[in-house]
């Protein structure tokens, strides 16, 4: 006898229907059009030279998932689509919503990735993806940075550290922060560092980490979120350049989603690793323990492991 328990995975295989609507919505700013005012699905549909059927079922839609509130034929924003949907607020996430828009179509092709083993990217949006990782990292900078032991750290690289929020959360501790990323992401996250009041204590340095050289000495390297781009070789070798530019008693930290020694769970860990199966060569999401090992074959001491939230953060010691 079937219960509603063994058929939720039925559920999840359609849980596409929000996240489409969702998206679709964030990318017509229906919710900028909605901010402080009510307004009729025939408005909006005019002013997003859309549909107007289309445009009320969307809305409709809207309001069955919580994002918008309906009296009578007007809709407004719920105070959580206020909060995170609206520009220009500061726990905007409709950045990271734009990337996932374009993470939709290289998904569609997930298919293809399992077969073959190969990356699936028809789709890009740069400038998507860096404020992005702005919009997600704003709301955990603070936690992350406030529990590293940064105790005699002066200098600090924030390694690929794409729009610059960790090494703007480090100035502000007062330490000197290098933001070391490609020269194309540098034009993003400038403007970010500059609206920011900070430009004048973070230092751009444009490169490619896995060519270049990476400057130096710091007293700490800060690897947010980049050794899932890369197969265990790469992370290795990578690993092995920031030891070089570590002053000695120098740390490198490596924060990354978190994925337990089965490598099914958590359930972020487990699924943004198939995200890069569709999108990099070589990459996926590691465990405490594999990253671990990588610290000791390059030298690092004093391991040291932490889970916050949905993240793990993973430091060693150039001794």
């Amino acid at each position: 006898m079937r219960t509603p328990k063994d058929m939720a995975w039925l559920r999840k295989t359609a849980s596409f229907f929000p996240s489409r609507i969702i998206l679709t919505a964030n990318n017509y700013r229906l919710f900028d059009m909605l901010e402080g005012r009510s307004r009729t699905a025939g408005a909006l549909a005019k002013a997003a030279s859309a549909d107007a059927r289309g445009m009320e079922l969307l809305l409709n839609g809207l309001v069955a998932i919580g994002l918008l509130e309906k009296k009578e034929r007007k809709y407004r924003n719920a105070p959580v689509a206020s909060r995170y949907l609206v520009k220009g607020r500061p726990d905007y996430q409709g950045d990271i919503l734009r990337h996932y828009d374009t993470l939709w179509d290289n998904w569609s092709r997930l298919d293809l990735a399992v077969k073959s083993g190969c990356p699936q990217r028809k789709s890009g949006d740069h400038e998507s993806f860096i404020l992005g990782m702005h919009n997600l990292a704003l709301q955990k900078v603070k936690k992350v940075i406030g529990s590293l032991d940064l105790k005699g750290v002066k200098t600090v690289l924030d390694l690929g550290g794409g729009p610059g929020t960790y090494a703007m959360g480090f100035a502000r501790k007062k330490i000197a922060a290098t933001l070391f990323d490609l020269p194309e992401t540098l034009k993003i996250s400038k403007r970010l560092i500059e609206g920011s009041g900070l430009a004048d204590r973070v230092r751009l340095l444009a490169g490619d980490f896995t060519k270049d050289d990476l400057g130096g000495p710091y007293d700490m390297i800060f690897i947010s979120q980049i050794l899932h781009s890369f197969g265990a070789r790469q992370c290795v070798s990578l690993l092995r350049k920031c030891r070089v530019s570590l002053r000695k008693g120098g740390s490198v930290v490596i924060q990354e989603f978190h994925l337990d020694d089965t490598k099914a769970g958590p359930v972020q860990g487990a699924l943004f690793a198939v995200n890069m199966l569709v999108n990099t060569p070589e990459g996926r999401t590691y465990t405490p323990a594999e990253m671990t090992s990588w610290l000791k074959k390059t030298g690092f001491e004093d391991r040291e492991t932490k889970i916050i939230d949905e993240t793990v953060l993973i430091s060693g010691r150039k001794k």
